[in-house]
């Protein structure tokens, strides 16, 4: 197949887009790989290439990642939350709709600390183990015991989650495509109820494979955090990245001080993780008794309910928030965020300089 507008003999490669023509007559080219979104790159290289690096580091270097593991996970909760109250154009929104911003999240947030609270006071059948650290979460055991439930509401809205930001960025990383609409599967009311994309549900279906059923199967320390990188590194990564980006792409100043202030910012108030969460190294230093066979490295919960829901809380904020703002089918929220990831101009970026294609014999 020869390119548009090429002359017999010109070869055509199939993994570049041919977008117009040199004043000589050459023809410009763009590789589609080097016109990938921001978002996609992002997801690429936030998974996999952390998982193989730590893969074949040693010990040290383990216990390190597993302690910024910390900041990084509790600070991708944050992270939603704090774009929307700290962006003017989120700001509008929040009050324009309080149901939505700030009463149904703030209803999650206190039912969660009204659990922990009623759990601690020992007005539920929870067991409190025997050893307050712990690993381990704790499966609904009846309605009697309501912190176990909502570990199990936390739990499964997570995967749910988690697979809906992976099929979220990989619809953001499709340059030039308009996705078909979606057929309604039910009306009730003014409201219509579409059926879901094969592409979610695809991605959902591995998500939770990854996350529910892969680490039962997987026993190996190198293999295990490979799979953790991807599918948990790469959540939190993303969460954090991509509203920097935003902040970065709509500061026009350098050195774009709002994008790193934004990352560096939701960090550190990550930092709050190690009131109920920390790798075993941080709680041996602290005197607490941690088994022997217990690595470092091994990130390990301290079980007081109260404290532990208020996470499970965050959480459910973070759930509602993060759904909210990156609804690009939302024209207010499109407004906001678009600009940061509309493509670059043909002629202003990659197509400059681009190599012209050789003519062959």
């Amino acid at each position: 197949m020869r390119a548009p507008g090429a002359g017999a003999g010109v070869a055509y490669h199939h993994n570049v887009r041919y977008v117009g023509t040199e004043p000589s007559g050459g023809v410009r080219i763009v590789s589609r790989f080097a016109r990938m979104p921001f978002a996609g790159w992002l997801w690429l290289l936030s998974g996999l290439p952390v998982g193989l690096v730590l893969a074949y580091s040693p010990l040290p270097v383990w216990v390190a990642f597993f302690t910024f593991a910390v900041f990084l996970e509790v600070g991708h909760a944050f992270s939603p939350i704090v774009f929307a109250w700290t962006n003017s154009g989120y700001r509008r929104l929040i009050f324009k709709y309080p149901r939505k911003y700030i009463l149904l999240p703030g209803a999650f947030l206190l039912t969660a600390a009204a659990i922990g609270a009623a759990t601690s006071f020992g007005w539920t059948s929870f067991v409190q183990p025997a050893q307050d650290l712990t690993g381990q979460n704790y499966a609904f055991t009846g309605f009697g015991n309501p912190f176990g439930l909502m570990v199990s509401v936390y739990w499964w809205w997570n995967v749910y989650h988690f697979g809906m930001q992976n099929f979220g960025v990989l619809s953001m990383s499709r340059t030039g495509q308009n996705p078909r609409p979606r057929r309604t599967m039910l009306t009730l009311g003014e409201r219509q109820i579409r059926w879901p994309r094969p592409a979610a549900i695809l991605s959902l279906a591995i998500t939770a494979f990854g996350m529910v059923i892969l680490p039962k199967l997987v026993h190996a320390p190198g293999l295990g955090v490979v799979f953790y990188a991807i599918f948990f590194v790469n959540h939190w990564i993303v969460a954090i990245g991509l509203p920097s980006h935003v902040e970065g792409a709509l500061d026009r100043s350098w050195p774009h001080m709002r994008a790193w202030g934004f990352a560096l910012g939701v960090l550190l108030l990550g930092g709050i993780g190690f009131v109920w969460s920390a790798p075993a190294w941080v709680w041996r230093a602290w005197g607490y008794s941690i088994p022997a066979q217990a690595p470092d490295y091994a990130l390990i919960s301290h079980v007081v309910p109260a404290v532990l829901s208020l996470r499970f809380g965050l959480s459910f904020v973070h759930f509602l928030y993060d759904r909210h703002i990156w609804k690009m089918g939302d024209p207010e929220i499109r407004a906001i965020i678009g600009p940061a990831f509309a493509p670059p101009a043909v002629g202003q970026s990659f197509a400059r300089n681009q190599p012209r294609l050789r003519r062959v014999a």
